[in-house]
């Protein structure tokens, strides 16, 4: 193992062939034995336990960076009065947590190597089925995934102050970060970020003694967001990026040109909860196309549930770390249903929604640009 401890200090293997003199009480920082210091001209340098007994705290193939992130949490944890288990075995489900704060009947997971949906999911399933709440922390290797989509899926927890947040720790820099207020802006993923020296002043942030800074954008900000967003959309289709392709052909068939949908399937500034598979634009005007392309100008509550379904089983993205997150796609799709409705396209009534008129579609890409760029989106 690359990492010790010495009065109560952790100790970097590899940093001590610059050093004179070694330490002479060298411990294991998981089972408090003896370790001795080891390094030569074939071989790094390492730490090695005393006795022959094998210390199962730490894997073999831990990284140095995990293995620092997690007694850096124990440290500080127990800074905070807090009872704090490295290496915590749960036999029942065969897993290991990080670290386990049993007061709190908390664990923190601290992520540095690649993980699957699937098992990060089954795992945070397995530490919830023993009554464990579970906070994942990820390493710098993870750093681009609040950027995507996906990895929001597997990463995301969500407060309602915060909104959906993931929380960062770096290892060399010994420095938290969390994001938060992430959302979809125009097919982008934007959040607000500060940053924390230890896990109490993240704690402190969290639980509310710091008032949090909500992302804001401007009118002129936001209409260059869509209309970038546009661009992307009209140079895809123009490259045949398979990107748009099931949109395009879904509008196609209806005689209508995806890039040329309706302002109000953009929203008003453009944003929306980063919920969906794909962009929320993509949603929208699939939801529109279902509305609005029917013969009839009438759609039961029946119909309007069932389009609410497919809309999500289509584009709805599951989340590894929110519970009932189904409810962030009713909220989504109420809020688009009063967008239409105040802006005049339908009408609510007893047994559903009456069509009162079609949004209007755009013949090409260069007509809606013109329109975007001298009027104000509608109002939603």
């Amino acid at each position: 193992m690359l990492i010790a401890m010495a009065d109560s200090q952790l100790v970097n293997a590899t940093e001590l062939i610059r050093q004179k003199t070694i330490p002479k009480q060298l411990v294991c920082p998981c089972c408090q034995q003896p370790v001795i210091y080891k390094h030569g001209d074939r071989r790094i340098a390492h730490f090695s336990h005393k006795s022959n007994a094998v210390c199962a705290g730490f894997s073999e193939g831990e990284s140095q960076a995990h293995l620092k992130g997690k007694l850096a949490f124990k440290q500080q944890l127990e800074k905070m009065g807090q009872a704090a288990v490295l290496e915590y075995h749960l036999p029942t489900i065969e897993q290991r947590a990080d670290v386990l704060l049993p007061d709190q009947q908390l664990i923190l997971e601290y992520q540095c190597s690649p993980i699957s949906y699937n098992d990060i999911s089954r795992r945070t399933s397995n530490y919830k089925s023993l009554g464990y709440d579970v906070l994942w922390i990820l390493g710098d290797r993870h750093l681009n995934a609040v950027n995507r989509l996906d990895g929001i899926a597997k990463f995301a927890r969500f407060q309602p102050r915060l909104g959906f947040f993931v929380v960062y720790y770096s290892a060399d820099r010994q420095q938290l970060k969390l994001h938060y207020h992430i959302q979809e802006v125009a097919g982008k993923v934007v959040s607000s970020v500060q940053f924390f020296k230890s896990l109490s002043d993240l704690k402190r942030f969290m639980d509310g003694h710091e008032t949090p800074k909500q992302p804001v954008n401007s009118f002129f900000q936001a209409r260059q967001s869509m209309l970038n967003q546009l661009q992307r959309i009209h140079r895809s289709n123009v490259l045949q990026n398979p990107t748009y392709r099931d949109m395009v052909t879904a509008c196609y068939e209806q005689g209508k040109l995806f890039i040329g949908c309706p302002l109000i399937c953009h929203g008003k500034w453009g944003e929306g909860m980063p919920i969906f598979k794909r962009t929320i634009l993509c949603w929208r005007v699939w939801v529109v196309l279902q509305l609005f392309s029917a013969s009839s100008t009438e759609v039961s509550n029946q119909r309007l549930n069932q389009i609410f379904v497919e809309s999500v089983q289509q584009f709805g993205q599951q989340f590894a770390q929110v519970d009932d997150y189904v409810r962030f796609f009713q909220m989504e799709f109420k809020s688009f249903i009063f967008s239409l409705r105040a802006n005049g396209y339908l009408r609510h009534t007893i047994s559903g929604i009456r069509i009162v008129q079609s949004p209007t579609w755009f013949e090409s890409y260069d007509q809606k640009r013109r329109i975007m760029m001298t009027m104000r989106p509608e109002v939603c």
